[in-house]
């Protein structure tokens, strides 16, 4: 499948050819129908967010779930959804307590824990 790959930091992106991601545990697959490309994407380039390079590009992606782990109950193929860009946080810390996960630590991001596809798919 397709992808944006950012190489290295500070490098162009690239549009290439990635194997497709399978669904870990609790994790579901997402046949992409549409993912943002915004600012947060400019910072992953300048490796202003920690992470290892390469990067696949895109987050908040909406679409259909084509593959779901053994242990995911809660959701079923053909579901419709869309993903945040913070996976999740602790919930417990005093930015949690108060709404405001952007500053929770620690916090999974697409780019640093997740593999997330543009356009494609993404878990």
């Amino acid at each position: 499948m397709k992808a944006a790959v950012v190489p290295a930091e500070n490098s162009s992106w690239q549009v290439t050819d990635v194997a497709q991601p399978q669904p870990g545990p609790g994790q579901v697959l997402v046949k992409m129908h549409a993912s943002g490309v915004c600012y947060s994407d400019v910072h992953e380039t300048l490796g202003h967010i920690p992470g290892p390079f390469p990067r696949i590009l895109g987050h908040e992606p909406v679409g259909e779930i084509v593959a779901v782990a053994p242990d995911v109950t809660t959701r079923s193929l053909g579901d419709r959804v869309g993903t945040a860009w913070i996976q999740s946080t602790c919930g417990r810390c005093e930015w949690c307590q108060r709404g405001r996960r952007c500053s929770a630590r620690p916090r999974k991001l697409p780019a640093s824990t997740y593999k997330v596809v543009t356009p494609s798919t993404c878990l």
